[in-house]
């Protein structure tokens, strides 16, 4: 709904400028020793002068279907995400609104993290004039800020966020994954992961430094602790080496050696290990024993980057020596190279994906799979949107019951076109 100015406003002019600005700094000021389950006493108590009468806080679920409320609030129900106003504004990201009798109106804020889709800021409001509307954008990206500060401290909001008990495995995966949604104004990055939880094999990472966009992709024999624990040495062991200034094939060196090390060569991880230069677009990566990344130009697949492989992690296979101690010893594992062009979409995902298969056993393909990408691109949604919807087509194309987790991750080089990764 687009907005328009309401006569019965609080304030005019500099009067609710300077309003909205003292709730602003108040509710900063407050922040630090804020407990997390009284965010919304704290708002409401904040945004009061401004003529919001109720703050609700809502948050979107782990499979990112319903908008949970807060605990300690007024006693409300969850939203639907694909049927309500209060889903359209999460997908969409925009501001929506609807009359609420004497109250005035509801308005429905999105919550972001950059550009990760937190959840929305509920209000019961008597403006919705342009310039209040900018005010409460204002204060539901403080409120998202501040919900992410606090989740490090809490459990408060991951109980909001789940609607079912959370395996051993899958707790371990979510602790050190990064946000599924993230983006600057060179590129974007998109992922998802399906079963939530009881997610066991599969992982995902990825990390920015000046120039260079690090992402990876893992999924770890099995589907059990074991499993978990295997994914998650494999993403430690990234990190560590990527934070010390190793290289793709120094990761993959010392990735190897680590997983070997505590699992013999019993179990092992495929993974991909890629790296892409955001001022030439060039794209590196090192496939091992995983399936190969498919380049997406304009609306079709170019091709699938099928390079030969090295071994899966933890096989002990792959040349594990110091190069500076041991010159002699094996090359390193290749690193392979693809130019992209701005606007190009490379797509990581596991088997999981590509072999879940229906109720008549056919899989659900790499057919499948690119073409719902590429036909929801050309339908002008989202990429976090897309994934949202991709991860429930692959739930629901196999009833609901995974037999191997399936994740994916999308990257799409922008340079450019700024606006695309931009929150509205």
């Amino acid at each position: 709904m687009t907005a328009r100015l309401n006569s019965g406003s609080p304030g005019t002019g500099g009067d609710l400028a300077a309003q909205a600005e003292h709730a602003l700094a108040d509710l900063l000021q407050q922040s630090h020793l804020l407990r997390p389950d009284a965010i919304e006493e704290v708002f409401a108590a904040a945004v009061r002068p401004l003529g919001v009468t109720e703050v609700r806080i809502y948050l979107a679920d782990l499979q990112v279907r319903q908008l949970e409320p807060l605990p300690n609030g007024p006693a409300t129900d969850s939203l639907a995400i694909d049927s309500t106003l209060a889903g359209y504004a999460f997908r969409t990201v925009t501001i929506q609104h609807v009359p609420a009798g004497e109250a005035g109106y509801r308005v429905w804020v999105p919550l972001v993290d950059g550009t990760e889709r937190l959840g929305l800021l509920s209000l019961l409001a008597r403006d919705i004039g342009e310039a209040m509307l900018d005010h409460y954008r204002a204060l539901a990206s403080l409120a998202g800020l501040m919900i992410v500060a606090k989740s490090g401290y809490s459990d408060t909001y991951a109980r909001v966020r789940r609607s079912g008990k959370m395996a051993v495995q899958a707790e371990l995966i979510w602790g050190f994954l990064v946000p599924r949604t993230f983006a600057t104004d060179r590129v974007l990055v998109a992922a998802t992961l399906e079963p939530a939880y009881e997610a066991g094999g599969d992982a995902f990472d990825y990390s920015v430094r000046g120039d260079h966009l690090h992402v990876s992709i893992f999924d770890a024999l099995g589907h059990d602790l074991a499993a978990g624990l295997l994914a998650s040495v494999g993403v430690a062991s990234c990190r560590s080496t990527r934070r010390a200034g190793g290289t793709l094939s120094d990761v993959v060196r010392r990735a190897d050696n680590a997983i070997a090390g505590q699992f013999a060569d019993i179990r092992f991880v495929t993974a991909l290990l890629c790296d892409l230069d955001l001022t030439t677009g060039l794209f590196s990566w090192i496939p091992c024993g995983h399936p190969p990344p498919l380049l997406i130009r304009g609306n079709k697949v170019i091709k699938e980057l099928a390079r030969r492989p090295v071994p899966p992690l933890g096989l002990g296979s792959i040349d594990t020596h110091d190069e500076a101690e041991h010159p002699d010893a094996g090359a390193p594992a290749p690193v392979y190279t693809e130019r992209l062009e701005p606007g190009d979409r490379v797509l990581l995902y596991t088997d999981g994906v590509t072999e879940g298969r229906s109720a008549d056993g056919t899989p659900f393909g790499l057919d499948r799979l690119s073409d719902f990408i590429i036909r929801h691109s050309n339908d002008g949604i989202s990429a976090p949107e897309t994934m949202r919807r991709l991860n429930h087509a692959i739930s629901e194309y196999q009833r609901g019951r995974l037999q191997d987790d399936a994740t994916i991750v999308l990257v799409e080089w922008l340079p450019g076109h700024p606006e695309r990764n931009l929150i509205p």
